[in-house]
C-alpha cells in the first residue's frame, strides 16, 4: 500500500512548499540583519576611524547588496535548485571570512555571523547544507590563521574558533536528525487514521489533487476512486458492541491492505466507510476487478473474537478523468459522485459496485 505520508526525500525540498520559501527566508534575513550590522560598523567607523574599520563597512554593504541580489531572484523563482543553494551557502561564509580577514581585530565581533550561517543552513535545509557551511568557515579559519597577520599572531584563537564550528556543527548535525524524526512523526499522525493505521481523508485529498494535476487520469494510467461503504456494520455494532465493531474495522483494513496491489492507496474516510483510490487501471473492467476484490476480502470474514459477523460492501466507483471531463476536479466532486454510486449500489443490494456518471457531478 502506497501510504500517503511518506517521508520526504531531501530536507530541502522537505522545507519548501507553497506556504513556506526558506531561501526567501534567508535572504530577506541577509538583508536586514546585513543593514543592522553595516549601520553598527559606520556608527563605530564614525567615531573611531580607521583603515579596517572602513574596509569592514564596506565589504559589509556588499554583503548587504548581494542579499538584495539573492532576494530579488529568489522572489521570482517559485521552485527550489540545490546548486543555487549550494552557492549561496558558500558565498555567505566566503564574504564573512573576506571581512574577518580584512578587518583583523576590528572584525572580531563578526564571528557571531559565522554560526549564525551554520545554525540557518542547519535549520532551513539539512544536514547536507550544514555539511557544506561548516566545511567552508573551516577553510576560512585556516586560511585565515595562514595569511592573515591578526589570526596568525593569535592561532590558539584561530584553533578555538575552528572547534567551536566543527562542535557546533556537529551538535546541530545531532539535532536536525532529530527535528526532522519529530517532523516525520508529526506528519505521519496528521495523515493516519488512529484506528486502522490507513490514510485519513487529509493524506487521501492531498493525494487525489496530486493524481489530478498530474493529469494521471488520462490515458492508459488511469486513476479510479472506490468508496465502499460496509454494509451490515450497523448490526455488528448493536448486538456486539463497538468494541467488536472496531475490530471488525481494522480485521477489514489489513486485510484490504495485504490484497490490494502495491501501487494503490487505501484509507478510511470515518465510521465505516473506507476508499481504495486505484492508479494505473485502463478501463472499468480494471476497476472491477479491484473492486471484486474488496468484495472477497468482506466474504472471508466471517467471525470477529469468535463472533459470527456478516458484513459486505456497497461500492461507488469514480474514475478521476470522468471528473476532469464534468470540469469537477477536486476531491469534494469525486467524493460526492462515489457517494450517489455508491448510493445506487446500495440500492441494488448486498454486494453491488456502481460506477459513477457524468450526471453525479451537478451540484443539488
Amino acid at each position: 500500500m502506497e501510504q500517503a505520508h511518506q517521508p520526504a526525500r531531501r530536507a530541502y525540498a522537505f522545507a519548501w512548499s507553497e506556504h513556506r520559501n526558506p531561501e526567501r527566508e534567508q535572504a530577506t534575513l541577509r538583508v536586514w540583519m546585513g543593514a543592522a550590522v553595516l549601520l553598527a560598523y559606520g556608527i563605530f567607523a564614525w567615531l573611531r576611524p580607521s583603515h579596517d574599520a572602513l574596509l569592514v563597512m564596506r565589504l559589509v554593504a556588499l554583503y548587504v547588496s548581494y542579499g538584495a541580489i539573492t532576494l530579488l531572484i529568489v522572489s521570482r523563482i517559485s521552485t527550489p535548485s540545490s546548486v543555487r543553494l549550494t552557492v549561496t551557502t558558500i558565498a555567505d561564509q566566503t564574504l564573512l571570512g573576506l571581512a574577518l580577514a580584512a578587518g583583523g581585530s576590528v572584525a572580531l565581533p563578526l564571528i557571531w555571523v559565522m554560526f549564525w550561517f551554520l545554525i540557518g543552513s542547519g535549520c532551513r535545509y539539512g544536514k547536507r547544507t550544514l555539511a557544506v557551511s561548516c566545511a567552508t568557515a573551516l577553510v576560512i579559519v585556516m586560511a585565515m590563521a595562514i595569511w592573515q597577520p591578526w589570526w596568525h599572531e593569535n592561532i590558539p584563537a584561530a584553533i578555538g574558533l575552528g572547534l567551536s564550528v566543527l562542535g557546533a556543527s556537529v551538535y546541530l548535525s545531532v539535532l536536525v536528525d532529530r527535528l526532522g524524526n519529530a517532523n516525520r512523526d508529526l506528519a505521519r499522525q496528521a495523515s493516519t487514521d488512529p484506528l486502522t493505521g490507513l490514510s485519513n481523508r487529509y493524506a487521501l485529498e492531498r493525494i487525489v489533487d496530486r493524481a489530478m494535476s498530474a493529469h494521471e487520469a488520462d490515458g492508459d494510467h488511469a486513476t479510479a476512486l472506490l468508496l465502499i461503504d460496509l454494509d451490515g456494520f450497523k448490526e455488528v455494532n448493536d448486538t456486539y458492541g463497538h468494541a467488536v465493531g472496531d475490530m471488525l474495522l481494522q480485521a477489514f483494513a489489513q486485510s484490504l491492505a495485504k490484497r490490494m496491489r502495491k501501487p494503490d492507496t487505501i484509507a478510511r474516510l470515518g465510521g465505516d466507510e473506507f476508499v481504495v483510490l486505484a492508479h494505473q487501471v485502463r478501463d472499468r473492467a480494471a476497476v472491477l476487478s479491484v473492486a471484486d476484490s474488496i468484495h472477497s476480502v468482506l466474504g472471508a470474514i466471517t467471525s470477529v473474537q469468535e463472533r459470527p459477523v456478516s458484513v459486505s460492501a456497497s461500492i461507488g466507483a469514480c474514475l478521476l478523468s470522468s471528473a476532469t471531463a464534468a470540469n469537477q476536479a477536486s476531491m469534494t466532486a469525486v467524493l460526492r459522485a462515489a457517494d450517489r454510486a455508491m448510493y445506487r449500489a446500495k440500492s441494488l443490494g448486498e454486494g453491488k459496485t456502481v460506477f459513477a456518471e457524468t450526471r453525479d457531478f451537478e451540484i443539488s
